[in-house]
């Protein structure tokens, strides 16, 4: 009997003291919990909706800078790639760099602290438009070693630096846990100067986006100095599968890109985007949509 009050008396005082948490307490914890909360469902919201992945694109084109670095063409109905670019290999650097070997690119980028050079230097390369990029978190020159990998590790993707948000790394982790090169058509560059020009001839049409030829419109290209980058982005825009009808030079500049369009569409929308231009309802006479470089002439430009 005696325990039995002992332990009675011992379970109110227990009791008491959970009553004694003072109000404000709960009140703040509770605070805390919702804001947590809140910052959980924002982080996925913006995470879902910045997702390449889950833009139901045609065709996702994605750079791991490495040793071996490598462009991969996804489609969900035609045929995937992957573009293998030795370390040694000179392509043209967008912005008046001139020609890099691709094992130095990523002492450009850092130097330059500006990662989307990736993004601009393999979008020119290989004519068409890189939507994300993964590079190492340290700091290397490459030369070439001989290396027969063709897939990322899984520390590439999950940890190297990237424009990718937490979905699309997960997207391409699932991608590459069932690799199989068969899957893809590998397109090896062995040559110690690469030839932008012949690249885009020989691969002209195989990058296209099926939903951009389907909807037809073309694009006139307006640019102020360089024919050089006029015509780069003729290039890139024609191998998304956008017909390109015109280069023109204009005396007037304008400081920033526009995109003129009569009315609003998924390719006048999707340009304007991926270029972080101004986009406008306008009149077109030569073309449906009009691209007026302004600064990414300077940007973009090539010698």
């Amino acid at each position: 009997m005696k325990n039995e009050k002992i332990k009675n008396v011992s379970f109110r005082a227990k009791s008491r003291n959970l009553k004694k948490i003072p109000p404000r307490a709960h009140f703040v914890r509770l605070v805390g919990m919702t804001i947590g909360i809140f910052f959980i469902f924002y982080f996925l919201y913006l995470n879902f909706k910045t997702s390449v992945f889950l833009k139901e694109k045609d065709r996702i084109n994605v750079v791991f800078y490495s040793q071996n670095s490598k462009l991969f063409s996804f489609s969900k109905k035609e045929v995937n790639y992957l573009i293998k670019f030795p370390a040694e290999i000179e392509i043209l650097v967008p912005g008046g760099y001139g020609k890099y070997r691709v094992g130095a690119l990523g002492k450009l980028v850092a130097l330059e602290r500006n990662p989307d050079l990736l993004k601009k230097t393999f979008s020119g390369a290989t004519s068409t438009l890189v939507d994300l990029y993964f590079f190492p978190r340290k700091t290397e020159i490459y030369y070439n070693v001989f290396n027969d990998s063709n897939f990322p590790a899984i520390g590439e993707i999950l940890l190297g630096k990237s424009n990718a948000n937490t979905i699309d790394r997960l997207f391409l982790l699932f991608k590459f846990f069932n690799k199989n090169p068969v899957d893809y058509k590998i397109i090896s560059l062995d040559k110690a100067l690469f030839d932008q020009e012949q690249f885009h001839k020989d691969f002209q049409g195989n990058f296209y986006k099926k939903t951009y030829r389907e909807i037809g419109e073309n694009v006139q290209i307006i640019y102020t100095r360089s024919y050089s980058t006029a015509l780069l982005f003729s290039q890139m825009i024609d191998g998304e599968g956008i017909r390109v009808v015109d280069l023109s030079q204009e005396k007037e500049v304008d400081k920033n890109c526009q995109v003129i369009t009569k009315k609003l569409s998924l390719i006048s929308q999707n340009i304007a985007r991926y270029f972080n231009c101004k986009i406008r309802i306008g009149e077109t006479t030569v073309s449906d949509i009009i691209l007026k470089l302004g600064n990414l002439e300077k940007e973009w430009a090539v010698k």
